[in-house]
């Protein structure tokens, strides 16, 4: 089986705005006007969890940190990650994953959008003493567990005069003071996962794996979104930023068990979206870290099945004044 290498890709594009904060704002000082160039780690996942009484199982594809280099100037942005090919004794102990997976985003004055495509194939049980005596050095495996997924998340910012989303996570902004702001928006996702013989691994106890017979699913789900974030300020350089967003709308989920039976459900949609970024920087060089988790579930029988897209992300930067002197 070929190994498919890992591409993370991130591309920020987002529009020159006429209104852009000026030198005055004592909240956001505007460094669009710098080249900014990045080097940075980039961990991504796409996670299945099973959840009833008795506990969790968690599968988890077999990732690893790639390396990312970028830049932004002005009115363009790009940041381009890559992975290196899993060892033989990782893949020994967590199984193989081959995977896709691209990131976008576009950031304007009050509009941002989020997006993604993910593919993964290869998930291993990260849990397995939770339910059943497990001393061997391997995970168990479920080789043909395959998970597609894409979606987004569309925003408005109500207090962009004093707080800059750009700040937390673009770095082409400097966040001066304290400030939050409450938004609304939209959001949309496509969750694909199947496996021939069931999501879990055949090491399970039987009455879980006939209980839980799932084999396949289609769940597609848009709503709305009202979130609020924050950034504080401290010491003047360092800066943390929270941000929640949950949302409700609707969800078209079609299951197929191991028996052949198959069914579509109509019910309310729920997703929550997490960031969090934290940062030390000056006006020509920065460092930071962020992370951020998309959750997103539905109710199967005495089970809650979730699903988290998540990415963990730390940044050195330098910035440089190109522009032409007289």
């Amino acid at each position: 089986m070929i190994f498919l290498l890992l591409i993370g890709w991130a591309i920020h594009v987002y529009p020159q705005d006429e209104n852009a904060p000026d030198s005055s704002n004592q909240y956001i000082e505007d460094l669009t006007n710098l080249l900014t160039l990045r080097l940075y780690t980039l961990t991504k996942y796409n996670s299945l969890e099973i959840i009833n009484p008795n506990g969790r199982m968690i599968m988890r594809p077999n990732g690893n940190t790639n390396i990312g280099v970028g830049f932004n100037y002005k009115s363009l942005g790009l940041g381009i990650a890559f992975g290196r090919p899993l060892s033989q004794s990782s893949i020994d102990k967590y199984g193989l994953t081959n995977r896709f997976d691209m990131q976008a985003s576009f950031y304007g004055k009050r509009i941002g959008l989020d997006g993604f495509i993910q593919w993964y194939k290869g998930y291993y049980m990260a849990n397995p003493d939770d339910f059943i005596d497990w001393d061997k050095p391997n995970y168990p495996h479920v080789r043909d567990l395959e998970i597609f997924s894409v979606g987004g998340n569309g925003y408005y910012l109500f207090n962009r005069e004093k707080f800059s989303y750009k700040a937390a996570y673009l770095r082409n902004e400097i966040q001066k003071r304290s400030a939050g702001s409450f938004s609304t928006g939209i959001f949309f996702y496509h969750d694909m996962v199947r496996s021939k013989n069931g999501f879990l691994p055949v090491e399970m106890p039987d009455s879980i794996r006939s209980d839980f017979d799932l084999k396949e699913f289609d769940a597609t789900s848009i709503g709305i979104s009202v979130g609020y974030q924050h950034t504080f300020v401290i010491g003047g350089n360092f800066f943390i930023n929270f941000q929640l967003t949950p949302g409700i709308g609707y969800r078209r989920l079609a299951a197929r068990t191991l028996d052949g039976g198959s069914g579509i459900v109509n019910k309310a949609a729920w997703q929550v979206l997490g960031r969090t970024a934290l940062g030390y920087e000056f006006k020509h060089f920065y460092v930071g870290a962020m992370g951020s988790i998309i959750w997103r579930s539905f109710k199967y029988k005495d089970y809650e099945v979730e699903l988290d897209t998540e990415q963990f992300r730390i940044t050195i930067g330098k910035r440089f004044d190109v522009s032409r002197k007289k």
